[in-house]
């Protein structure tokens, strides 16, 4: 990773993997060891970790008269009314175009990964809750045309050592947010058993909804301090890492979170 970002707190843990994706896990909730791993590692996985490739998983289907296009000149908009998730290490903007003559409800589902889709190494991202987009008609036929829909998607960071997409944001629009414009293009939903269990248990706390921007780049004063709103988003980028970086996640690590969720509910 080309410059270090607030979410990393601690060193890796220095354990093993644990045992493999078997039905055999130990529950992360009962007794046992602190250093059990409770959620494995999927750090060899393509697309995840260190890896290049295309991270395994089922294609997203949109609805009927609905596609997803790219638009590259429009400025990022910082109306929080667009930006939806419920993690926030990074934003992907989304644009739909809509043929029908009636609204459409877009489902994102938990689990979406956003592909990096120009070169270099940079993280690809994903979606940690489902959103729902009311995508109103849009008229080709019109002159001008009526605009696309764009929403702004916060997503988790699958691959600790890429770089994040708005390291290199120096516009007006985009350079006091952590938004990768134009960089990504939706892909697959991951089918990745251990991811899916993190995702499992963030799906029971609605109120991680995103509803604050924050500035990357404030983090690198000598004096930040990490808010207490983003305390929560950090621990759940950190236990994401474990488990696409790190040697998976500890029965300690998965309680703490547990527990630090609970307002969330």
């Amino acid at each position: 990773m080309s410059k270090w970002m607030y979410y990393t707190v601690a060193l890796w843990l220095l354990v093993g993997c644990g045992k493999g994706e078997g039905t055999d896990l130990p529950d992360p909730l009962e007794e046992g060891n602190d250093w059990d791993i409770v959620i494995p590692s999927s750090k060899d996985k393509p697309g995840l970790g260190d890896n290049d490739g295309i991270p395994a998983g089922v294609p997203w289907q949109l609805p009927e008269g609905i596609e997803v296009v790219a638009r590259p000149d429009e400025p990022f908009n910082p109306d929080l009314g667009l930006l939806h998730g419920s993690l926030n290490t990074f934003y992907a903007d989304v644009n739909f175009i809509n043929n029908l003559d009636v609204t459409v409800t877009v489902e994102i589902p938990s689990g979406l990964i956003c592909l990096f889709k120009h070169e270099g190494r940079t993280q690809n991202g994903i979606l940690t809750s489902t959103v729902r987009i009311q995508v109103p008609p849009t008229y080709a036929d019109v002159n001008p045309p009526a605009d696309t829909t764009t929403v702004y998607l916060g997503l988790g960071c699958l691959n600790h050592t890429m770089a994040f997409p708005w390291e290199e944001n120096q516009q007006w629009d985009t350079r006091d947010y952590p938004i990768g414009k134009d960089m990504y293009e939706p892909s697959v939903v991951t089918s990745d058993p251990n991811i899916g269990k993190l995702l499992e248990l963030l799906a029971d706390y609605p109120k991680l909804r995103l509803t604050q921007h924050y500035n990357p780049w404030d983090a690198f004063e000598p004096d930040y301090e990490t808010p207490e709103w983003q305390v929560i988003y950090g621990m759940i980028q950190n236990a994401l890492w474990e488990i696409t970086d790190g040697p998976g996640l500890t029965r300690k690590d998965y309680r703490e979170l547990v527990e630090a969720l609970e307002p969330y509910r």
